[in-house]
């Protein structure tokens, strides 16, 4: 079962951030560019778990794959509903218990993973396995503890309506995301992801009778320039993305 913090997270943070999707459409098409490079191979049914509105579906859609997603979020489900075409196959549930009739070419799971437990993440990693075919892939976004750590914990900021302060629980290895609106300071919605090392997702995933094929770097936010990098270091990358493969 999804943490209790989960929805009143994501609910606030959907109502305090302006709509940027349009001004995000080039972004949009290089991150399915990277998706399609990362798989490598010519694929034609894709379920993204934790799809918030469904994004980066519309735009594989629009590409000729056959988008599935899932959502627990009412408020991001009817959102994704209303700006996608019906060829996206809309999901509301919890990816822990939540069923699916069929399998995918990939399984996704962008910008989120770490919610629950060491238990919860297994549990989820061998109902992705479940949900993929024996020949297709798994990319998960994995946040890098050393980052979180070092470099990001202590940094507050202004987005639109919102503020938000990030720590870091090293006793968990957990980076701590904390919201709350500009008029309503009281008011603090947060977030708990648990990071891992390499060494601990590769664990993690053997357990699952999973196995990395691929490893890429993400961006880091250079907090003194107060600039994005695209893609950074992986010793020094916010998070990195992991190509997963059944084991065989």
């Amino acid at each position: 079962m999804t943490d209790q913090w989960v929805i009143p997270f994501y609910k606030k943070q959907f109502e305090w951030l302006r709509d940027v999707e349009e001004e995000m459409a080039s972004y949009l098409q290089q991150s399915a560019d990277k998706i399609e490079e990362q798989i490598g191979v010519t694929f034609e049914s894709m379920l993204d778990i934790g799809a918030g509105v469904g994004s980066i579906a519309r735009v594989l859609d629009a590409r000729g794959i056959a988008m599935t997603t899932l959502e627990l979020v009412p408020e991001l489900v009817e959102t994704a509903r209303i700006r996608s075409p019906k060829s996206v196959d809309i999901h509301m549930g919890d990816f822990y218990t939540y069923t699916f009739s069929k399998q995918f070419d990939v399984v996704s799971y962008f910008d989120g993973f770490g919610i629950g437990t060491d238990n919860d993440q297994l549990t989820l990693l061998k109902r992705m396995k479940d949900w993929v075919k024996d020949d297709g892939s798994l990319l998960i976004d994995i946040y890098h503890p050393d980052y979180w750590r070092t470099m990001a914990a202590g940094q507050k900021m202004k987005i639109d309506n919102a503020e938000r302060i990030y720590s870091f629980d090293e006793g968990n290895c957990r980076l701590v995301d904390s919201w709350w609106h500009a008029e309503h300071p009281e008011d603090i919605v947060a977030q708990s992801l648990r990071c891992y090392t390499i060494d601990e997702i590769s664990a993690m995933c053997e357990k699952a009778q999973l196995t990395i094929v691929g490893i890429f770097p993400g961006g880091a936010m250079d907090f003194d320039k107060w600039a994005y990098i695209e893609t950074a270091p992986l010793s020094s990358c916010l998070s990195y993305r992991i190509k997963v493969k059944k084991t065989t």
